[in-house]
């Protein structure tokens, strides 16, 4: 993890974002996803005629690329999320473990995904992470394969989002809920602007903690930090939303101080770390303890870090079990999905 300081808080409406600036400064030699995308040296296709929760990028640029956990793909047989950073070697192709964010299609829009202007919200991405830490916890790694383990909560979680913020989604897409809640987006995305030598953030809702991003090169976080924002936005947007269906109109709390965000930052210094597999370069290891996260480094130098608070009722129970379903549900195309629950 890099040495980092806390800048000036930013809030706006129920979220506070601490800026987290690198001391010295860090750089890294890699392109990011969206700039291969935009580019053409990188290409993310469906894996033959398609399976939900793989697509196979083709690196044809001469420089790795970077992929974070988070980003949103649209097209293909349907929108999906990449669910783990990977770092995709250069002239090489990789199969890539995602998550599908779109439940109701499953037909060729274009041959090739497309990169969306948002991250996903915390509380779609910290699925992926609660498999991981439960394979941790039982002293196992946990393969990228593991990761379609958290299908079934992500398609809950976002029909909750998608609910709570009335929002129209004919396929269940999460890009569609984005879409529909553009214009508050960005007028609280501005609200968090770039400070110098910034290389991450780390959010709150309320005093609760979102969740926190570090890249390890300060030119790669200033191409992602509205993009990241954007997620943290919708995270808070979404908080106040179902607040208002509860019936409170004004859910106040004491914002976060530095005191609470320097007491996340030492716990992800002291979450237990264990190594996985990973399908490109670089060591990825898990994050689980006191919180849950990944974090991935290459060259011996750190590259993407992500961690998220372990919920309450994982902290009362000593667990990191994520949603029972998860595991009991089949991953398949909506079709074949429809024809189980009819019992055909």
């Amino acid at each position: 993890m890099l040495d980092l300081t806390l800048a000036a808080a930013q809030r706006h409406d129920l979220l506070t974002v601490f800026p987290l600036v690198a001391v010295g400064e860090p750089e890294l030699p890699y392109t990011l996803l969206v700039d291969a995308l935009a580019a053409g040296t990188v290409r993310i296709t469906e894996v033959g005629a398609g399976t939900v929760p793989a697509l196979l990028a083709s690196n044809a640029g001469d420089v790795d690329v970077l992929v974070l956990d988070g980003e949103q793909l649209v097209g293909a047989r349907q929108n999906r999320m990449t669910n783990r950073s990977i770092l995709l070697p250069a002239r090489n192709e990789t199969r890539i473990p995602v998550s599908c964010m779109e439940q109701g299609r499953w037909h060729f829009e274009s041959d090739a995904m497309r990169h969306a202007p948002q991250h996903s919200p915390t509380k779609v991405r910290r699925k992926a992470r609660v498999i991981e830490a439960e394979y941790a916890a039982t002293g196992l790694v946990a393969p990228a394969s593991s990761l379609a383990d958290a299908q079934s909560a992500v398609w809950e979680e976002i029909a909750e989002i998608r609910d709570a913020l009335g929002a129209y989604a004919p396929t269940g897409a999460l890009n569609d809920v984005y879409e529909s809640t553009r214009d508050a987006l960005e007028a609280a995305t501005s609200s968090f602007p770039l400070v110098p030598g910034q290389v991450g953030l780390l959010a709150f809702v309320g005093a609760t903690p979102l969740g926190m991003d570090v890249i390890g090169g300060r030119a790669l976080y200033a191409r992602v930090h509205e993009r990241l924002l954007r997620g943290y936005v919708l995270d808070a947007l979404d908080t106040r939303a179902r607040a208002r269906r509860r019936g409170v109109t004004d859910p106040t709390s004491t914002p976060p101080d530095d005191a609470d965000a320097l007491r996340f930052l030492a716990r992800v210094r002291a979450a237990d770390r264990v190594e996985a597999p990973t399908v490109g370069r670089g060591v990825y290891r898990v994050l689980s303890g006191e919180v849950i996260g990944a974090e991935l480094e290459a060259d011996g130098a750190p590259v993407h870090l992500s961690a998220f608070p372990v919920d309450e009722h994982s902290r009362r129970t000593g667990t990191t079990a994520g949603p029972s379903e998860a595991h009991r549900n089949p991953l398949a195309p909506p079709s074949v999905r429809r024809r189980r629950r009819l019992g055909e």
